[in-house]
Order: C-alpha cells, then structure tokens, then sequence
C-alpha cells in the first residue's frame, strides 16, 4: 500500500511539474492601423465664419470670431501660453441631451465608451442639397447594432448662403436609433437643415420636439451625435473602421468640442 501510494505522489508531482514547464502563452500583440485620418479641421480665430459662413453666423446670432489670446513671455525663460473662447457648437462636437432637452444629461456626463468602436461609413455626397436622407437609403446598409454609423455629404460652407447639404430626416434617425446604433457622426453642420430650422422659426412653430426630432431621435435615448467632421471623404472604400473621438470633459457642458480621427485597418 504504501509503495502504490508513492507512486500516485510521485504521479501527481511529475504532472504538477510538467504544467510548470509549460510556456506561457503570449500577450496578442497590439494591433496598429495602417493610417490613422485625421477628421477635425484646424480652429483658427476665423473658424465660425469659415465653418459656416457670414450668413448662418449673423442669422443664428452667433459670434464670427473666436477670441485666441496669446500670451509669450521671454524671460527669465520662454513660455508660451493661451486662452481661448471657442463654441461649443461649431465645428467638431459632441450633442448631449441637455442641448435640446432640459434636464437631460451634460457632455461631461457622457460615458467614453460611446465614442469609439466600429464604424460604417455611408457616403451621401451624389444627394441632392437641402433634401432629406430618408429611411430607406439606410435600410439594407449592413448596419449592424453598436456601430457607429459615419455619413459624409460633402458640407462646404458658403459666406453669402445658409449652410446647404443633405440633412437626416427624422424618420431615418428614429430607425437608426431603434437598431441601436451606438453613435452617428458627420461632416453636417447640423444633423437637420439649417434653412429647415430658420423657416420653422419664422413660421412661429415652438418646442425642440417639432423644430429638431432629428435630434431628439437621437438624444432622448442618450445616443451620441457629432457634427462637423471633414475628410471623411478620404474614408470612402474602406472596409474596417474605427471611429475615435472624445469630447472635452466640460461641467454642465450642452455641447462639447472633440478631435475626432479614423483609425483604418
């Protein structure tokens, strides 16, 4: 008995040291995109003008000029340093809730994982201006749930004209948000028309739930929407898309600026 009970000891302690020896299995390497596309603009003190033009700057009643103050000191070292006042709504950002709906959630309350992850890029730039994009030319699209969707419409600001692009309708962005998409993301200057809004307004027409249900698709269920990109364009044909681009973390923010990128594989 007590010759088979070394044996089983000895067994088990020849197998304990085999698992020893095993060699660990190791890490998955980290892996890098071929090219990583930059989808922000550069902000000069220009920028509110140059993003949308004298015309939409004057009729939204925004400021046409940022304000850089920049400060260099010479001595006893050389230190340059900054402030600036910059929209939160110009250019590329992010639209919490309590942009359009009162008590909703503010930018610095968006969780970071709503703004990256997969994406499918559409291109829109052969749609007419100023029309909708409607359910359909999303239905069969491949979109999956959790996808960040990305359009580009080809937006180029006009100085003598309200923005002109092709806009999402609000049917389409109810049944983006009903798949659920995880973020939606464009080179619009605005998810809706712009011209689409200023002739509501002067219709009398009141409440963000009739004058942006585009928006509201989207916000009432705390989707992300991010306005203003550029070079999506240069996107076009790829396959495998990662879309990247965190807003700044702004207390009681109703918008926030980012710097967006594409990280293609």
């Amino acid at each position: 008995m007590r010759s088979s009970s070394l044996s089983v000891t000895a067994l088990i302690g020849s197998f304990a040291l085999m698992r020893c020896a095993q060699p660990e299995a190791p890490e998955p390497a980290l892996k890098m995109p071929r090219a990583i596309v930059d989808l922000s603009p550069t902000m000069g003190e220009d920028f509110p003008t140059v993003a949308l033009g004298e015309k939409a700057v004057a009729a939204f009643g925004m400021a046409p000029r940022t304000k850089f103050e920049v400060k260099i000191i010479e001595e006893p070292f050389y230190l340059g340093e900054a402030v600036y006042s910059l929209s939160n709504h110009i250019g590329p950002h992010y639209d919490p809730p309590s942009h359009l709906i009162k008590g909703g959630k503010s930018s610095d309350q968006a969780p970071l994982d709503r703004f990256y992850g997969k994406a499918k890029l559409l291109d829109f730039r052969s749609k007419p201006k100023d029309e909708p994009l409607v359910r359909a030319d999303f239905e069969n699209r491949g979109i999956e749930p959790e996808d960040i969707v990305l359009v580009v419409v080809g937006y180029q600001a006009s100085p003598e004209e309200l923005p002109s692009y092709a806009y999402l309708s609000a049917e389409a962005a109810e049944y983006l948000a009903q798949i659920p998409i995880k973020a939606f993301a464009s080179d619009m200057p605005s998810l809706g028309s712009m011209k689409g809004y200023m002739k509501l307004l002067e219709q009398g027409v009141t409440g963000s739930e009739d004058i942006c249900p585009e928006h509201i698709a989207f916000l009432s269920r705390e989707i992300p929407n991010v306005e203003g990109l550029v070079n999506l364009e240069s996107l076009v044909g790829e396959e495998e898309i990662v879309f990247v681009g965190f807003p700044l973390k702004i207390q009681d923010g109703n918008g926030a600026p980012m710097r967006a990128a594409a990280l293609v594989y």
